[in-house]
């Protein structure tokens, strides 16, 4: 068999099924009929217009079929409800991308905090701490190491490396 045998074969089982359908919307909604030229090329495909798109062209009936009203509202109020759902949705999104925007900069700020910290402690010669007059009492080198050293984690855990 031919492909254009098999198209043509397709082509008619579709317009059997769009009859059967079509007379099952006509018995159960009223419909309104209108003349309309039928035309067909050369790949089998169908196109109604209101002009003959051939001087051969024949006109044809068709039935429209007329909207059921509850039916379109029904799928008015579903259509509302998923745009709803997704203005929610996209809503909620900005706000949690927002959240992780400040979140993010909130991190990379405790992360240079520690980094400036940590290399003030690395490059000065003498690390003190002020007691309660405001004097300078300065901490011995395996003291002053251990600060280093805390810095230096506390460093890497806010920069996470």
């Amino acid at each position: 068999m031919s492909s254009s045998q098999q198209t043509m074969r397709l082509t008619g089982r579709a317009a059997a099924l769009v009859a059967g359908l079509s007379c099952l919307a006509f018995l159960s909604h009223p419909a309104v009929a209108d003349q309309v030229y039928k035309c067909v090329d050369a790949q089998n495909h169908v196109t109604y217009s209101d002009r003959p798109c051939a001087p051969a062209a024949k006109k044809t009936e068709i039935t429209v079929q007329q909207a059921d009203p509850t039916e379109a509202a029904r799928l008015a109020k579903e259509n509302q409800v998923l745009k709803s759902e997704e203005d929610l949705r996209k809503k909620q999104q900005t706000t949690d991308d927002r959240a992780k925007a400040q979140q993010t900069q909130a991190r990379q700020a405790r992360c240079q905090t520690a980094r400036d910290h940590y290399f003030s402690l690395k490059d000065a010669g003498r690390i003190y701490r002020r007691d309660a007059d405001g004097n300078r009492v300065y901490y011995d080198d395996a003291d002053a190491d251990a600060r280093r050293e805390e810095a230096r984690q506390i460093m890497t855990i806010a920069c996470g490396a």
